[in-house]
């Protein structure tokens, strides 16, 4: 049994022990050479350590009731509120939200929700990086990083592109922002002043934490880690990474999909880089989306790479991305 349906049946068990009252008194590069293939272990109570992920499902319609008034019976149907996204508060409003005309933040506001939330770990600063769950728990599962440096804008249609149009043959777990410090402060760094994407095998951040964790405990058999502002698209460790890198650069019309590469500086290293610590040769796609406006990744690394385009084009971009990457996964 997989730990999403093993979550699932803990869940009903659960529910079915107190409908029924059960208790009366009382959950580019050259590829790295052989890795410690180790897992992540359950985040401990630290303050900057990932919490036990907690596990939101929206609600359900409770079955209709009878009412005697008088001498006729009415029938009344009682239901809950309406689902609410328990991630919505937490994703910080900033910059991003108003850079441009039209654009969008990290919050979900596409009037859909997932059919799971779990809270992967805590910022720097104490604020939830929750992930979400789109399409179906059967068959192969992919993670997707939508933000990671909190300065970089473009990355949210993608994400909304994701919750608007979920798969149907697979699932994703999609982590909106692993850096809502960054985001409400527009800064590519973490309020640690560290690059999250240089974390990959220090760990200093709990914010590269919260995405081991993830991997530990989702198993994907791919990531997508989104970006800005270079307009490309790259892949990591080839196969199934390369198919989806060079399908999406395809449906854009980018040209050739190169290396996401390593660091090669110390110890340093990317998000990518680390996971491999966690399923040894894991596959990745790098997105590069270029940025929606001038303000967004004021500094990149090398801003002699760095291009703007409309908003109207970046969502354009993300819409057909997803679904050159949603035919991959389909004909797998």
């Amino acid at each position: 049994m997989s730990h999403f349906v093993a979550r699932r049946a803990t869940a009903l068990l659960v529910a079915a022990c107190l409908a029924a009252a059960c208790s009366s008194d009382a959950r580019s590069a050259t590829d790295a050479d052989g890795e410690p293939n180790t897992v992540p272990a359950a985040p401990t109570s630290t303050s900057n350590a990932a919490p036990l992920p907690t596990t939101t499902a929206p609600p359900t319609t409770a079955p209709p009731t009878t009412m005697l008034l008088g001498t006729t019976l009415l029938a009344t149907t009682t239901t809950t509120p309406p689902p609410v996204d328990p991630s919505y508060d937490d994703i910080p409003i900033g910059v991003c939200d108003t850079i441009t005309d039209g654009a969008i933040g990290y919050r979900n506001d596409t009037a859909t929700i997932a059919d799971e939330y779990e809270q992967i770990g805590l910022s720097a600063q104490g604020r939830p990086i929750w992930a979400e769950h789109w399409g179906t728990p059967d068959g192969p599962q992919v993670l997707v990083l939508g933000q990671v440096h909190g300065d970089e804008c473009a990355p949210a249609w993608f994400v909304q592109a994701i919750r608007e149009q979920p798969p149907t043959t697979f699932g994703i777990w999609l982590v909106p922002t692993i850096n809502p410090d960054g985001l409400a402060a527009h800064t590519r760094r973490t309020a640690d002043g560290i690059d999250p994407n240089r974390d990959g095998f220090r760990l200093e951040t709990p914010e590269a934490r919260a995405v081991m964790f993830a991997t530990g405990r989702y198993q994907p058999v791919l990531t997508i880690h989104v970006h800005s502002p270079y307009q490309w698209v790259g892949s990591h460790n080839g196969g199934l990474a390369r198919e989806v890198a060079g399908a999406m650069s395809d449906a854009v019309g980018w040209g050739p999909t190169p290396n996401a590469g390593r660091v090669r500086n110390g110890d340093l290293a990317f998000l990518w880089e680390g996971q491999e610590l966690v399923i040894p040769g894991h596959p990745s796609v790098l997105i590069e989306f270029p940025a929606v406006a001038e303000g967004e990744s004021p500094a990149p690394p090398d801003p002699s790479q760095k291009d703007v385009a409309t908003v109207a084009a970046v969502a354009t971009q993300a819409k057909l991305m997803r679904d050159a990457f949603y035919e991959v996964m389909d004909h797998r």
